[in-house]
């Protein structure tokens, strides 16, 4: 008899580790849970940087020029390109100015484009990078303006889409 009372009174403290041990894992896999399913989760958000980080459309900046990229179906990209270059008179600030738009094909992260109203002998290329774009250009006629270049690195200020004015539609009346 006397071991059914010691029997009776370790039994209450092996159900409560057992419990204690289910709490313990039902708290596991809450919190593995929440990070998988909430966006603010360390897995999720880290997936959405990735999903970020892929396209090439934003905005850009370096010094004074700007870059305006806009993704397309099919392996085409859209840039704008505004460049400026200051001249600083005496008694007025004057900018010699150079842009394009053009739409060329995005080849991985890479784009060519040779403006439509350089001489030819113009080349810009576009290297994507996660929050950047480095751009070299070749040749230096490429119908910009005096001193106006495209070279640089220039730095993602923004992942939004930009508001850019519908494509030209070059079309000759002749």
């Amino acid at each position: 008899m006397a071991m059914n009372k010691l029997q009776d009174l370790t039994m209450p403290t092996k159900l409560y580790k057992q419990s204690q041990g289910r709490r313990i894992i039902l708290m596991i896999v809450l919190i593995f849970s929440f990070l998988f399913i909430c966006p603010g989760g360390s897995l999720t958000s880290s997936r959405a940087k990735k999903r970020a980080q892929s396209t090439v459309t934003g905005s850009y900046k370096y010094v004074l020029n700007t870059l305006e990229v806009l993704e397309l179906p099919d392996h085409k990209v859209r840039i704008s390109f505004s460049g400026f270059w200051p001249n600083d008179r005496k008694r007025v600030e004057t900018r010699n100015v150079g842009t394009f738009d053009e739409t060329v094909t995005l080849t991985g992260r890479t784009a060519i484009v040779k403006p439509e109203y350089g001489d030819g002998q113009c080349s810009i290329t576009l290297e994507f990078k996660a929050t950047r774009v480095v751009v070299t250009q070749e040749g230096y006629q490429c119908g910009f303006g005096f001193n106006v270049e495209a070279d640089g690195t220039y730095m993602k200020v923004s992942s939004k889409s930009p508001a850019l004015p519908p494509p030209d539609k070059r079309t000759s009346e002749f």
